[in-house]
């Protein structure tokens, strides 16, 4: 989606927190369009395709509100503007802000606010950073002297924590909105342990935005996947069992609501099958975005784990009686002065007392 971006309008704008008696202070808004530098613009997309790139904290959404007094309102207006009439009708965004952030402890920030075109398709865009001010040193050379100075308004730096991005793109003019429409949205807080209340304003309040309902299914096929690939590509037995000891925990006990196939990869995929295992999860078309963890459909594969040896011994448990080890389980070879040629055995040690036969 975010290839060949080409970025037309900016308008920078500045919104602030709400004061003590709660009510809306006034946005700043931009007199003039932003003007820059082949080398800043080249700064600014390269920030934007960072954050919403696959390996960052951004999730396709589905658009839940259209037409007049929504942010998908505003940006079918905004998306083919140029000049003056983008200025004056990118104030609507800023001002939709305000009205979302209704708490104190929302901070203020830069807005900014641009359109253009992305894709192969030359597809308009409409984008939005909520940006928050920091402050910093910096270097500078004033004739033969090298001086530092303080900068206490520095924003859209590479502090993606700082920033949140709404971007809706217009994939098929032939359709109505929202249909026709596509959403990204990149929250450092949207994928958090406890995603906060600032993460809801901005993609559900601001942006008229939700998590796709197709959340389950892609949890599942996830694990089913990602199984798949350890029980073909990892040949030593007790790593494969980590690994898939791993998976159940990942996708089952893991608080956050999201997850990513580069998360999984980096914290538990052997580093000389990572790049394997992209290249599967790609074939299979599974998306490189993070979405939304939803075990709805793996409740059955998630309660027991079965094992099976020889042809008619099987074993069971729960997965977090192997994670926490009171169920462990181990092949050693036999005794060579009594094995059969080939002959293994495994053992399993359950750290429970009997309680009866079935």
């Amino acid at each position: 989606m975010l290839e060949n971006l080409t970025v037309n309008c900016i308008a920078v704008h500045e919104i602030f927190a709400r004061g003590d008696d709660r009510r809306i202070v006034p946005p700043d808004f931009a007199t003039r369009l932003e003007n820059l530098s082949n080398e800043a613009m080249d700064a600014f997309r390269q920030r934007i395709t960072d954050a919403l790139s696959a390996k960052s904290k951004s999730v396709e959404m589905g658009i839940q509100r259209a037409g007049p007094g929504t942010f998908l309102g505003d940006a079918e207006a905004i998306a083919p503007a140029m000049n003056d009439d983008f200025l004056e009708l990118s104030k609507s965004v800023p001002n939709r802000l305000c009205e979302a952030q209704t708490t104190q402890n929302i901070p203020g920030g830069m807005v900014i606010v641009f359109n253009g075109t992305t894709s192969r398709q030359n597809s308009p865009f409409v984008a939005v950073i909520k940006a928050e001010v920091q402050d910093g040193f910096r270097r500078r050379r004033d004739g033969a002297s090298i001086i530092t100075e303080f900068v206490n308004d520095l924003f859209l730096t590479k502090a993606t924590r700082l920033y949140k991005i709404g971007l809706m793109v217009q994939e098929d003019a032939n359709k109505g909105a929202p249909d026709g429409w596509r959403a990204l949205v990149y929250d450092h807080h949207i994928a958090a342990r406890n995603r906060e209340a600032a993460a809801l304003y901005f993609y559900e309040s601001f942006l008229g935005c939700g998590f796709l309902e197709d959340s389950a299914y892609e949890t599942a096929r996830f694990f089913n996947l990602t199984r798949e690939f350890i029980s073909s590509k990892v040949a030593d037995r007790e790593e494969r069992h980590e690994i898939i000891d791993a998976l159940y925990t990942y996708v089952k006990s893991e608080q956050s609501q999201t997850f990513t196939v580069d998360e999984f990869t980096q914290r538990y995929v052997p580093e000389e099958l990572q790049d394997q295992y992209g290249n599967h999860m790609t074939r299979k078309q599974f998306p490189a975005r993070a979405v939304q963890r939803d075990t709805s459909e793996l409740k059955g594969k998630l309660k027991r784990r079965r094992f099976k040896y020889g042809t008619d011994i099987e074993f069971s448990a729960s997965p977090e009686a192997i994670a926490e080890k009171r169920a462990t389980i181990e092949t050693k070879s036999v005794d060579p002065t009594t094995a059969t040629a080939g002959q293994t055995v495994t053992v399993i040690t359950i750290q429970d007392g009997f309680v009866k036969e079935l």
